[in-house]
């Protein structure tokens, strides 16, 4: 049978053991994983049970499925439970689910400790009337005395360390890192969620590697309160909130509050983040800093522990590696072993190609180094230089969206995104996505062919090669996104003039913030003139519906696709500052 635990007999006395029932309570077993379905808490107060407790197989791996639903946040419900058990191809071990829905209908009427207590006392009958066969089994087979005077010793000290890790009481602390076999071989680690951005999974630690251009703290800051109210990140799906422990010794007041402000947030919608600014920590590379820091996130209740800059955080010389050999040992492995993520900022060195700045150490204690570049025109390339486990997406470009009004960054309107290939193309000058671009904004029709194009391009004083017209009216005819506010075919194209070359955009040397470049090659051109009211497609002289989405920086209608999408600005309105917040 399948269904239950075999159960050795000795060799003699057969027939005496096979009447002796099994010390089993399998309806105290029942109400404790009914109680710990119908409340997800229940979970921690019986957590002194270990899945070999439970006397029945199914049982054993609900209460496994329990406690990793338990320290992964997830919902305890039998809906769940039987997602979760299905995905580890064992349904059949619980009715196809119906055993679930049997559980979890139980009536229980004590507290959950009360029935977990009766299931602990079952279990180490159990294993006393298995020590029992065992020392026949042995006396039957010749064992000395001394052999099962050992066997006694054995069974003794294992039973007091499992008292010891019940009570929280061991001989020493030592002990407290031994591995539950249990929990170990039921834990599905295949099953990992990654944190939002896909950059790291939970537990993990990560550096986040960059220049004083790239504006690696307003990346860290806008990933920070994504993850710490559920909001999206770099195309990831929205998650539960994170809770986010952000200590920050690089970036002061005004430029903080700005920044959130250009996010979109405000003090109601902070979620689940505690921002120390300047916390007074001692440095992180000696034992008392790593207690400071520890002690923060416990008190905080960190799932994700940002650490900006970490130079700022230590003593030791960037150069000698025992500077970060201590940085793991007092800082970053005591909170890897309680389960903390962190990602820590770091400055490139002289040479990008060979990292961060400092010791080679520094890529040898986290699971990802991760290399932020400006690549101009709002565009970064976020690499993996450097991963232990290899998990998740290996690089992204960025797009990263900004806009500033009279010296004032726009409220919501500085965000980093994931860059399409279209995105990309349509930012450089010259290339049919670009040429493409133009047509569309100065309301070319899209079914012009390739010499009433290159007429138009000529007295639009759009530069467009010949060889790249054919891509051109390709990508006019066929895609699925064109701009909503293309005139009808018998609408005249406007006069506009050509695209202007991008300013140069001055930056004092008093600059702080991150991320405000100057000179970059590859900037983007400036949008073009604004236009006249767009029009439908079909109409002439309309005023577009009044529901109809717009750029926020043009005031033309966004294609609904678009607009859907999350985006309120055309690509180009939106890239055409360097400078960011």
């Amino acid at each position: 049978m399948s269904n239950v635990h075999p159960f050795p007999a000795p060799p003699e006395d057969e027939g005496d053991y096979i009447d002796r029932p099994v010390p089993e309570a399998q309806a105290a077993e029942m109400a404790v994983l009914s109680a710990c379905m119908n409340n997800r808490e229940n979970v921690a107060r019986a957590n002194f049970l270990r899945s070999s407790d439970f006397y029945r197989p199914a049982h054993e791996l609900i209460w496994n499925t329990l406690q990793q639903q338990y320290r992964t946040d997830g919902p305890t419900d039998p809906i769940a439970l039987h997602y979760e058990i299905t995905k580890l191809g064992q349904a059949h071990r619980v009715d196809g689910g119906a055993y679930l829905f049997t559980v979890a209908n139980t009536i229980v009427g004590g507290t959950v400790e009360y029935y977990a207590d009766i299931v602990a006392e079952q279990a180490a009958l159990r294993r006393a009337d298995a020590l029992a066969v065992r020392i026949k089994t042995a006396i039957a087979s010749g064992a000395r005395p001394d052999q099962i005077t050992a066997i006694l010793a054995e069974h003794t000290s294992t039973e007091e360390k499992r008292s010891a890790e019940a009570t929280g009481a061991g001989p020493t602390h030592l002990l407290a890192s031994a591995l539950d076999w249990d929990v170990l071989f039921g834990t599905n680690y295949g099953n990992v969620q990654l944190l939002p951005g896909q950059l790291l999974a939970p537990g993990q630690q990560a550096a986040l590697v960059g220049d004083g251009k790239a504006g690696k703290s307003l990346f860290a800051q806008e990933w920070a309160w994504r993850m710490a109210t559920g909001r999206p990140f770099l195309g990831d799906r929205p998650q539960r909130p994170i809770r986010v422990t952000y200590v920050d010794a690089e970036n002061g007041h005004p430029e903080l509050q700005q920044r959130l402000r250009s996010f979109g947030a405000g003090p109601d919608d902070m979620g689940a983040i505690t921002y120390l600014s300047f916390p007074p920590v001692r440095p992180l590379d000696t034992p008392a800093g790593g207690q400071d820091l520890l002690a923060i996130a416990t008190a905080t209740h960190a799932e994700v522990v940002f650490i900006d800059t970490i130079s700022r955080f230590i003593t030791g010389v960037e150069n000698d590696a025992d500077t970060w050999l201590g940085l793991y040992r007092h800082t970053l492995m005591p909170l890897k072993a309680a389960g903390i993520a962190s990602i820590r900022l770091d400055h490139m060195g002289k040479d990008g190609e060979r990292g961060a700045r400092g010791s080679s150490a520094k890529t040898q204690d986290v699971d990802h180094v991760w290399t932020l570049a400006a690549q101009g025109g709002g565009i970064l390339s976020l690499k993996r230089t450097h991963s232990r486990t290899g998990i998740g997406p290996g690089e992204f470009t960025v797009l990263r969206h900004s806009k500033q009004v009279g010296g004032d960054w726009v409220f919501g309107a500085t965000r980093h995104e994931l860059m399409t290939f279209a995105d990309r193309a349509a930012l450089v000058e010259g290339s049919p996505e670009w040429i493409a671009q133009q047509l569309d904004r100065a309301n070319v029709p899209a079914h012009w062919g390739r010499d009433r194009l290159k007429s138009e391009c000529n007295r639009l004083g759009i530069p467009a090669a010949t060889s790249k017209l054919e891509a051109v009216v390709k990508i006019r005819k066929t895609r699925e996104n064109l701009p909503s506010d293309l005139p009808s075919p018998s609408q005249p194209a406007l006069d506009l003039p050509a695209p202007a070359p991008a300013p140069d955009d001055t930056i004092s040397a008093g600059q702080t913030c991150p991320g405000q470049v100057s000179n970059t090659p590859g900037q983007p051109a400036p949008d073009l003139p604004a236009l006249s009211p767009s029009l439908k497609r079909g109409q002439v002289g309309q005023e577009p519906a009044p529901d109809t989405p717009l750029c926020t920086d043009c005031g033309h209608p966004l294609h609904p696709d678009r607009a859907a999408r999350g985006y309120d600005t055309h690509v180009l309105c939106d890239t055409t500052e360097e400078t960011t917040p």
